[in-house]
């Protein structure tokens, strides 16, 4: 990535950035979290970068330093100036995330403010490319963003000081780039898009047809006509040749024996990214030739998603413990597929391998391998909000003779986002949130000793079991000391229980929808339904589309409360796992109570 500002160049690689001036390098700065995207604020007195960090922060320079960290709600992939010019204090910087998020945001010289964040509650693909064109033409610069999925939305700035959505256009390939101008007709203006196969194509705001008397009359001048006939015999001329050459080829290579294909691989680009709104992770293959098919191998337990917008058949095979897979699923993809996506759910503490055999249609058959690492802690993700230090928190403290750059290895091998290198200071601190349960927790750590809290008690388990195992391979021997507490037990439950009950009451009325049905259906007058009753009606259809991960959800959190019962009485050297059917039993019962739950925890 690269950014011009009169003679100075600015350039960020993976983790290092340089800054030229007039092509002699005047300051670097090397990073511990991946570099993303890069912008040059042209502020009066002095030019600021800033850059955009995978540990999802923006940071401002000044020279070789950074001035300070502003955390913005996802991982930053793109970066631009407001209005091109960065607004009326030259210091407003627009951003788009990984996980389909916008927002704005000031840059000061000792802190960052918001000015206004658009979330994602459709889960729309990610940002790729932001521009400011007006395309509306009514003189207000609009905000043209593109999403990896195709997607291509304008927004428009006209009566508010927040964007407003206006129009989208929904394409099938990844767009990389995007921008506004004046390309095909000097009268209209345009917005060109790059897409991740080496496509470029336009949308106009030229008007292909216009309305006179209730009929649908084309405005089209005979140069025009021409224009569109040459074109598509243009293309069809291409389409005869490229489907000869394609025969030609097929034949050569079934045929001759002493023919060799020169294709050996193919570029894929594939992402494996945690999203926080409903605690999955997106996972997304694209590719620059079509797919044939895709098979998903995972050596633990995990849900794999369908997405409604893919045009593969999923299925998923019987797995056989023995030959190490837990998770075996097949994409079919239809002809000309490219692009496919995928939701995935972990469970923390199950940790492995997930791999994709991505098979392309061209003749050899060949087959791309890529590999993803299910981390044992993977629904925490990084934070930089500091624990309150009046929080009731579990601590676990681990001492032996390992060394600094060992220990950040097993953290790095629990959490994401963990840099590949030890910071240069002897001690380092690390802080996570559990995006789906919204506990914290922290990671204090230096040559021979590491000190972990949080209120989670499964989540120290998880980590004690971990690092117990990495010790015993490299044989050191730990001293691990805990000190918990039942107050975190407490505030853990107060998280899960309500999302139990949420999902219990969607499931009795999902439960009723047909009953109510067939009662108004008999001939009996709505009158009769009480006011909960009629609202479950009324609302049919949202219930049954809330209700279909359901099932799942619920499993899930009550899996949540069962570790969280075990772990407890782990630490305390008990084995409860007896006692499993009566907590669920409750989790049945008793689920709108949690001093219940909270005493039969302590019972024991």
């Amino acid at each position: 990535k690269r950014s011009i500002l009169g003679s100075s160049l600015y350039t960020c690689t993976e983790t290092t950035y340089t800054h030229y001036i007039e092509s002699k390098e005047v300051d670097t700065l090397t990073f511990a979290a991946k570099l993303n995207d890069i912008i040059v604020l042209p502020l009066p007195i002095q030019s600021m970068p800033v850059v955009a960090c995978q540990d999802r922060l923006l940071r401002p320079l000044h020279k070789s330093s950074v001035l300070y960290d502003a955390e913005v709600p996802g991982i930053p992939t793109t970066l631009v100036l407001s209005n091109k010019t960065g607004g009326p204090t030259k210091s407003e910087i627009v951003y788009g995330t990984s996980d389909g998020r916008l927002g704005q945001v000031e840059i000061g010289s000792i802190s960052a403010s918001t000015k206004w964040e658009i979330a994602n509650p459709k889960h729309l693909s990610g940002i790729s490319a932001i521009d400011f064109f007006d395309i509306l033409a009514d003189g207000v610069p609009d905000m043209i963003v593109a999403r990896e999925d195709g997607t291509v939305e304008v927004f428009n700035f006209e009566t508010t000081d927040e964007p407003v959505l206006k129009y989208t256009y929904n394409g099938t390939e990844s767009i990389t780039n995007i921008e506004g101008g004046v390309v095909g007709n000097p009268n209209y203006d345009e917005l060109i898009c790059c897409t991740y196969q080496g496509w470029l194509f336009g949308l106009t705001s030229q008007p292909l047809q216009n309305e006179l008397g209730g009929e649908v009359v084309m405005v089209q001048n005979d140069e025009l006509k021409g224009r569109i006939d040459d074109l598509k015999n243009e293309v069809d001329e291409l389409q005869r040749r490229l489907i000869k050459e394609r025969e030609r080829y097929q034949t050569l290579i079934q045929t001759d024996s002493r023919a060799i294909s020169t294709i050996r691989e193919f570029r894929v680009n594939d992402r494996f990214q945690l999203n926080r709104d409903d605690a999955t992770y997106n996972l997304i293959i694209e590719s620059e030739i079509p797919i044939d098919n895709i098979i998903l191998q995972c050596d633990v337990i995990l849900d794999v998603l369908d997405v409604e917008k893919n045009s593969a058949v999923m299925s998923f095979s019987d797995c056989d413990p023995k030959d190490n897979n837990a998770v075996l699923v097949t994409y079919r993809c239809q002809m000309n597929t490219t692009r496919l996506e995928m939701h995935v759910r972990t469970i923390e503490g199950h940790y492995g391998t997930l791999q994709l055999y991505i098979t392309s249609k061209i003749q050899p058959r060949c087959s791309m391998l890529r590999r993803h690492t299910i981390k044992p802690l993977s629904l925490h993700q990084r934070s930089s909000t500091a624990i309150d230090p009046n929080k009731r928190m579990n601590v676990m403290k681990i001492t032996g003779s390992f060394s600094y750059a060992e220990i950040h290895s097993w953290i790095q091998f629990c959490l994401a986002d963990v840099p590949d290198r030890p910071p240069v200071d002897k001690e380092n601190r690390l802080i996570y949130t559990n995006i789906f349960l919204q506990t914290q927790l922290e990671c204090v750590y230096k040559q021979d000793e590491a000190v972990f809290r949080s209120e989670n008690v499964s989540t120290i388990s998880i980590l004690k079991d971990v690092m117990s195992k990495k010790a015993t391979e490299k044989k050191i021997t730990l001293n691990i000391s805990y000190e918990l507490s039942n107050e975190t037990i407490a505030s853990t439950l107060a998280q899960i229980l309500p999302m139990i009950s949420y999902y219990k009451t969607l499931t009795d009325q999902y439960n009723l929808i047909d009953p109510l049905k067939e009662l108004v259906m008999d001939g009996s007058t709505d009158e009769i339904l009480t006011p909960e009753h009629r609202k479950v009606l009324d609302n049919a259809d949202s219930i049954r589309e809330h209700y279909k991960q359901t099932p799942v959800h619920l499993n899930r959190l009550c899996s949540m409360v069962a570790d969280l019962f075990i772990d407890k009485h782990k630490f305390e050297g008990t084995n409860v796992k007896a006692k499993l059917p009566i907590l669920f039993d409750k989790l049945n019962t008793t689920f709108t109570q949690p001093q219940v739950f909270i005493d039969f925890f302590n019972s024991l």
